[in-house]
């Protein structure tokens, strides 16, 4: 009986080494396994649609910085033309008066009408110095500029003589005296209305500007938040994945280390050594 004994308390610890040894080989593969589907569900946390989000708010945000930069160049554009504008009205209005500086506009001396042509030339030049500007949407300042060449074309054409000036609304005229008097006026008049057009149109783009840098710091900061806060997502949600695929490793290998344990005593514990004498002793 207790060589029976002996024998089957054997064949059990070997069965039992046998079934750890397997399920050695079968948590290996379950392991490699749960890792796969670890890395997969990773993947899926890691690669969903926050970068396609972040790159949309950051090429509005690029949109907008060009945008603005453009509009800054335009503002410099318009000052800029705002300040030849003044000056046309004011040259302008001083060629008036140095024609009339004798008190007589009934008539130019020679003297007088070359240096009203000298500085009509001079005004001319100026104005055809204005900056043509472009700048996408309804905000242009080209017609202001194309009254000024306007201006410019009619007054290239005439030259003032020696001789009459005829009187307002004389019609026809003995020279080109009273049209240059009178385009004078205009042109400068009609300068110095545009600087205040122009005052209102660059007040239009200083405004356009800074909305556009309130949309691009308010991207910014949703950059900044969407960054923070999905990191931290992610971060938690790998470590929760982690912290699940590791604990289903370990119940499972606590599980096998239950029943082997309890293998174990049932091979050893259930069956009596033989006396020392024995010779069942080299079977133990």
């Amino acid at each position: 009986m207790a060589y029976n004994s002996v024998f089957a308390n054997a064949y059990s610890a070997i069965s039992q080494a046998a079934t750890k040894s397997a399920f050695e080989q079968r948590f290996n593969a379950i392991q490699r396994g749960m890792i796969s589907r670890l890395n997969d569900e990773i993947d899926d946390v890691v690669n969903d649609d926050t970068e396609r989000r972040l790159t949309e708010i950051q090429d509005r945000r690029d949109e907008l910085f060009g945008y603005a930069g453009k509009a800054r160049e335009y503002l410099f554009g318009l000052e800029t033309n705002k300040s030849r504008m003044f000056e046309i009205s004011l040259d302008a209005s001083n060629a008036l008066s140095a024609a009339e500086a004798d008190g007589d506009l009934a008539s130019f001396t020679a003297e007088e009408a070359a240096a009203l042509n000298e500085a009509k030339d001079f005004l001319v030049e100026k104005m055809r110095s204005l900056r043509f500007l472009y700048f996408p949407g309804d905000i242009s300042d080209s017609s202001f500029v194309n009254q000024v060449q306007h201006d410019a074309q009619s007054l290239e054409a005439l030259s003032a003589v020696a001789g009459t000036v005829d009187a307002e609304g004389t019609d026809p005229t003995t020279n080109d005296n009273r049209p240059l008097v009178d385009l004078l006026g205009e042109a400068s008049n009609r300068a110095y209305s545009l600087t205040e057009s122009l005052d209102v149109l660059m007040g239009a783009v200083n405004q356009l500007i800074i909305d556009s840098e309130k949309k691009m710091y308010g991207l910014e900061a949703d950059l900044a938040e969407i960054t923070a806060v999905e990191v931290q997502r992610k971060t938690e949600e790998i470590e929760g994945l982690k912290a699940k695929y590791g604990n289903l490793l370990r119940a499972i290998s606590l599980s096998f280390e239950v029943s082997s344990s309890i293998g174990d005593m049932l091979v050893t514990g259930t069956t009596p050594a033989p006396d020392k004498t024995s010779i069942l002793n080299l079977f133990v």
